[in-house]
């Protein structure tokens, strides 16, 4: 099984931001809430849809698989305020739209949508950065066991499910490596109401987080830092190891 970026289905990248003092949201709703007005007016391809409570700020983004279609083809959070900190997910490919056009100019994005965050919530500092890539390849009728181990059987019983986990560490950055099986479906509306589901095959799970362990106010360079090395473990190494981990 050798799989490429085609073979990607889905292809979400998130920079996660841990950040101190943490907000609170009901006393910074009216701050979070021109961060969305602006983030909205500087980038409409990535937020549109806001949806909050007392214990939630979220922003979200219709992608559509034509222009011209009037009914969206896949909503995607793309802004999610969490106890940590901020959020900012790029979705890069989804399984109904495709490209989104948000590849090659992702990370700048990220440094500019971060920038109005902090400048309308100001007076936090950046404590980590994580720059996690959640992909899901089709691997059509073979199940992806043998990238999560070589040993198939045990007692009589085959593998039929299952993960894997890696963890790594230099001396900036955490590396996190996740692999899951999955069953890729497909949903159809029928006419008479009903949805009907169906498996179309198989899939495999991969997620890659690389942050930094030292926790301390951080300098943009640092950041370019981290972001560099998450960059340059994608996509060769990560295809790399899935290769040495079929062939072991």
């Amino acid at each position: 099984m050798d799989l490429s970026l085609e073979d990607a289905l889905q292809h979400v990248a998130k920079f996660g931001i841990d950040i101190y003092p943490p907000v609170d949201l009901a006393i910074d709703r009216t701050r979070l809430h021109m961060f969305f007005e602006e983030a909205r007016s500087s980038f409409p391809a990535l937020y549109e849809h806001l949806s909050t409570s007392d214990s939630e700020f979220k922003v979200a983004k219709d992608f559509r698989q034509k222009p011209e279609r009037p009914t969206p083809s896949c909503r995607c959070d793309t802004f999610n305020m969490t106890n940590r900190g901020p959020v900012f997910s790029f979705p890069l490919r989804l399984p109904e739209v495709g490209d989104t056009g948000l590849t090659e100019r992702f990370v700048a994005q990220f440094h500019e949508v971060r920038r109005i965050f902090f400048g309308k919530l100001p007076g936090r500092k950046m404590l980590r950065v994580g720059l996690v890539r959640e992909l899901l390849f089709h691997t059509g009728t073979t199940l992806p066991t043998e990238v999560l181990t070589s040993q198939t059987e045990f007692a009589g019983a085959q593998l039929a499910r299952g993960g894997c986990y890696f963890v790594y560490r230099d001396d900036r950055c955490n590396v996190a490596l996740k692999f899951d099986t999955a069953e890729i479906t497909k949903s159809t509306q029928l006419p008479i109401g009903k949805t009907l589901t169906e498996s179309t095959g198989h899939g495999l799970l991969v997620q890659l987080d690389v942050n930094n362990h030292e926790i301390r106010p951080l300098e943009d360079a640092d950041i370019d830092g981290i972001i560099e090395r998450a960059t340059v473990l994608w996509p060769d190494k990560v295809l790399e190891f899935l290769r040495e981990r079929r062939e072991a």
